[in-house]
């Protein structure tokens, strides 16, 4: 069996996990639960941490990436 070849490197994938790994950093709790993570979150974080991507492709890539985390967070644990 044949290795692929692993993926480039692309720095704006790079920079959109990047500033999500910082939004998420600053998600606000209520009860003890993650909740979803704002515009005024994303904002804040690029203000400080500029990104040469549109807020037009930034703001929904965000949103998706955190849907799928918190997703997975809400799943039942297994155990075992």
């Amino acid at each position: 069996m044949q290795i692929p070849e692993p993926p480039a490197y692309d720095i704006d994938i790079q920079s959109i996990i990047e500033t999500y790994q910082f939004v998420a950093r600053g998600r606000n709790y209520s009860e003890g639960q993650p909740l979803r993570i704002s515009v005024r979150n994303i904002t804040d974080v690029i203000e400080a941490h500029p990104i040469a991507i549109c807020r037009s492709l930034l703001d929904p890539i965000i949103f998706a990436i955190d849907d799928m985390v918190l997703t997975e967070q809400r799943k039942p644990k297994q155990d075992g």
